[in-house]
């Protein structure tokens, strides 16, 4: 190895010793021609220099014999006219830097860099040989680094900053230049650009003499001239991988290996034990695919789904699918979810990671499966304790971090070592590896298998413990191990062992509170654990967070999906499971039935931004209601979280746990048996039976007890308004405050609907003023919008404009991406009518904008219309029938049916 310190490795990857300048002298000047013949005169001149001693080829010929003793995998064959190392040439590691380099291309270039440990031929650079080949490599690989950030700018990847200290370190270097003008002109930062050729120009001028170049000064005129063909087209690449807070160290080769294997084939499967490391991996490879997956790379995580029928609802939950606004939805068929992700992805180049795919394997295969044949632009990456087991899948086994083997060398060289030693320095600022540190540190990284999460977690401990310490303290935990310990987790045996000898360290207090901060899906805040628990959490919570068992993230306490799997085994051999789990239950039962009327009052954000946080821990509490068969829990849950679930279009989120949980055996108390029909009638809804659906409401209505919102709202969901307006007015006088202004807003579209205009427009007015005081935002906003019409019925455009202006505003502040671009759509049209076609154009982008970030076609008939119209207005007919043509949908509200009637009466 010569692009760094010099090194040469055995066949299985171990170091070989090689002591003394000339041997390595010898094999380096082989190594630069590997597989090729040097000449006796020349190895000569690299080792002694141009006056070499007396005897030089007996010299020569005892280096090589020692040489080989040494190092006798790579053969050095004598031949007539020198001394040839027959390896490949590959294996070399200058000569496959070059070979990649040539080869040009983002992966083969980056796989390249990848290569380099340091300055090339570092330790030798005192032969002329070696100063000259380094010279020659160094400037390869500053030309490789070029060819590559330009391909990376093309690929519209942010490259600045680091280009700025290269551009710096080379300031005469003018491709440098030019592509540092490019990356700062592409960030919108002209000026800078600008200034960056000026300091170029006044360089060469005064260290060279001379101009810059042809091709720089025109660069420099496209960026002054504003040139579209010379600026880089950005794509905003759409992603929701989290920015890590820790470095990746090591697995250099496995991601050149998984880059490539991404890029010739659409599946690829990182495979390994547990713990050793493929959701980092996975994730920096998905991070560096912005070539390969321009439209997204969504990574979507299901270590928390223990339901296979889950994980297409998780994939749709991970890249922020939501459904449209059911305010005025009619009925209609439902699809299932791999076919709303099907039509998600559609063409697009996109990477999707599924990540932890091994207890729901099947479920992943088949996901996988179906998504890859429906979407010819997808790629798949997934991580699995095994394979997916389908046709076009390739495998890339993880192998553990490597440690030294004994044979000398830096020990930092080895990953797993240079892992432990930054991990323990982030807790333990003064350590350093060091003549008494150094053994024991090896000894840990050897007896954890070189596996990461074993690695990171001994490393925590240094907290408290020395390194002879803790490795004294693995010896009987992993000798158990070997002989085939009975472990309590098959899964992850080595982890095993790892959380065992962590949780030995802890103390009583500690373990009981950590079995209860496990049963917190979500993670806890401090007043959660300590109402669930029933403890005084906050000294064992410091220990559990000092000792990495849990950590402190947002306000929140959370625990690693392995050790929160074993709290939770441990908590089921305590038999307390049945009890803390209810005590869980219970507790998100109060939270969420304090938060629902919130989330139709002044605090309503905050309120939303709560059950957000806490949504895991209720889903948590549904499925335990669903595995202790307890009806009144699983219904009151439903009930509570449901119009959280509408505001934030979750509807598929709803109907899956609903059908989990709404048919449990067992009575619920009068109080709730409408809610439990209602539910019941959504999810028959949902599942296209509509007559059972209609059956259930009918029976809700019937039915004693609190009726609520959740009756009002049904028959809107059913497709039925002109229902939905009779109950409104049979329980409007008993109704008062947000669940009235609901009532009459209703009342007013059942006024609309039979002819009673002024009623209507009387009945929306009274809505709006019950709920100017209210402070809440979605029905504010809906009624605005029935407002917004009235006006413009009544020839009154600003006041149309005005009420679809706050009820944009207010829609924003929800974060409803579907209600905000049929306002904008409505407010496009409003504007053209009021002969404001700029305006109009705007808000029709904006509105266009919506829809694509609303990543579904639910909705999007609203923003088709007002293009419609805006096209017939402007005389463009043709394109104005195509937007009609696409919009065509016989489910649609009636109001939205009469819309386009008029429109194709009038084209």
């Amino acid at each position: 190895m010569l692009l760094g310190p010099f090194e040469v490795r055995d066949d299985e990857g171990r170091r070989v010793e090689i002591s003394g300048t000339r041997l390595c002298a010898l094999l380096a000047r082989l190594a630069l021609e590997a597989g090729r013949v040097v000449p006796v005169e020349v190895l000569i001149t690299a080792i002694w220099g141009e006056r070499p001693p007396a005897g030089v080829a007996n010299a020569l010929q005892s280096l090589v014999s020692r040489t080989r003793r040494l190092a006798g995998h790579a053969a050095i064959e004598s031949q007539p006219a020198g001394y040839r190392l027959a390896i490949d040439p590959g294996d070399v590691d200058a000569l496959r830097f070059e070979r990649l380099a040539g080869e040009g291309g983002l992966t083969a270039l980056r796989e390249a860099e990848a290569l380099w440990r340091g300055p090339a031929l570092a330790d030798l650079t005192g032969l002329p040989f070696a100063a000259n080949a380094a010279v020659r490599l160094e400037e390869l690989r500053l030309s490789a680094a070029e060819d590559r950030l330009e391909l990376e700018l093309g690929a519209g990847n942010d490259v600045l900053a680091e280009l700025r200290p290269l551009a710096g370190a080379h300031p005469l270097r003018e491709r440098l230049q030019g592509l540092l003008m490019r990356a700062l002109y592409t960030a919108g930062r002209q000026a800078d650009a600008l200034d960056a050729y000026e300091r170029t120009r006044d360089t060469l001028a005064e260290e060279l003499g001379v101009d810059p170049s042809a091709e720089l000064a025109e660069l420099h005129l496209a960026i002054l001239r504003h040139d579209p063909q010379r600026q880089d087209r950005r794509r905003v690449r759409r992603t929701n991988l989290r920015a890590q807070v820790t470095g990746f160290v090591g697995r250099e080769q496995e991601l050149a290996q998984l880059g490539k294997a991404l890029e010739i084939g659409r599946l690829v499967t990182v495979v390994g034990p547990g713990g050793a490391g493929k959701t980092r991996l996975a994730a920096e490879a998905a991070g560096r695919a912005a070539g390969l997956a321009p439209d997204g790379v969504w990574l979507a995580e299901l270590a928390a789904v223990s339901d296979p029928g889950d994980v297409p609802n998780a994939v749709l939950t991970a890249i922020g699918a939501r459904d449209g606004a059911w305010f005025e939805a009619a009925a209609g068929g439902s699809r299932d979810a791999v076919s709303r992700l099907a039509d998600l992805f559609g063409a697009g180049r996109v990477l999707l990671v599924l990540d932890n795919c091994e207890h729901v394997v099947s479920a992943a295969a088949e996901l996988a499966d179906r998504l890859l044949g429906a979407c010819p632009g997808l790629r798949v990456l997934a991580t699995s304790r095994e394979s997916l087991a389908i046709a076009g899948e390739s495998l890339l086994p993880v192998p553990p971090l490597d440690w030294p083997d004994g044979s000398g060398g830096d020990p930092l060289a080895y990953s797993a070592v240079r892992l432990f030693a930054e991990r323990a320095a982030a807790v333990r600022p003064d350590f350093a590896l060091d003549d008494t540190t150094t053994a024991p540190v090896v000894e840990i990284c050897r007896r954890l298998d070189g596996m990461p999460l074993a690695i990171e977690l001994a490393a925590a401990r240094m907290r408290a413990l020395g390194v002879e310490q803790i490795a004294a303290k693995l010896d009987d935990r992993f000798r158990l191990l070997s002989s085939g310990s009975r472990t309590a987790l098959p899964r992850h045996r080595t982890l095993q062992a790892v959380v065992d000898w962590s949780w030995d360290l802890l103390s009583a207090g500690e373990r009981e509170l950590a079995t209860r901060l496990a049963v917190f899906a979500g993670g806890a805040t401090l007043d959660a654990l300590e109402a669930v628990s029933g403890l005084d959490p906050l000294d064992a919570l410091t220990g559990l967070v000092d000792k990495s068992l849990a950590e402190l993230s947002g306000g929140r306490y959370r625990m690693q999906e392995t050790v929160r799997s074993y709290g939770m085994a441990r908590l089921a051999e305590s038999g307390e499971d049945r009890a803390v789990r209810d005590a869980h239950a219970r507790h998100f039962l109060h939270l969420a039935e304090t938060a629902d009327p919130g989330l139709r009052g002044p605090d309503q954000l905050r309120w939303l931004a709560t059950l957000r946080a806490e949504h895991d821990n209720i889903v948590a509490a549904l499925r335990h209601a669903a595995d202790a068969g307890d009806a009144e829990l699983g219904v009151r849950l439903l009930a509570a979280v449901w119009w959280f679930w509408y505001l934030r279009g979750m509807r598929i989120e709803g109907v899956h746990r609903t059908r989990g949980v709404i048919d449990l055996p067992g009575e619920v108390p009068a109080a709730h048996r409408p809610a439990r029909l209602v539910l019941r009638g959504l999810l028959h809804h949902e599942l296209g039976e509509h007559e059972a659906a209609r059956r259930d409401v009918r029976a809700a209505l019937e039915s004693p007890g609190e009726k609520g919102f959740l009756l009002l709202l049904a028959p809107v969901v059913l497709g039925d308004p002109a229902q939905a307006a009779r109950v409104a007015g049979r329980e409007l006088p008993r109704l008062a405050g947000w669940e009235r202004a609901l009532a009459l807003a209703l009342t007013s579209i059942g006024a609309d609907l039979e002819g009673e205009v002024d009623r209507a427009f009387t009945l929306a007015g009274q809505a709006l003023h019950d709920l100017e005081g209210l402070g809440e935002r979605w029905a504010l906003s809906s009624v605005l919008r029935l407002l917004a019409e009235h006006h413009a019925l009544r020839g009154d455009l600003n006041a149309s404009i005005e009420a679809r202006s706050r009820a944009l505003r207010l829609a924003g502040e929800l974060g409803m991406l579907d209600d905000q671009a049929e306002v904008l759509g409505r407010l496009a049209v409003s504007y053209a009518r009021a002969g404001e076609p700029e305006r109009a154009r705007a808000y029709m982008e904006a509105a266009w904008d919506c829809v694509e970030r609303m990543r579904q076609r639910e909705g999007v008939e609203y923003v088709r219309l007002a293009q419609a119209e805006i096209l017939l207005r402007s005389g463009e007919r043709a394109a104005a029938l195509r937007e009609l043509e696409a919009a065509a949908d016989p489910a649609c509200p009636a109001h939205v049916r009469a819309w386009a009637a008029c429109l194709r009466r009038s084209a």
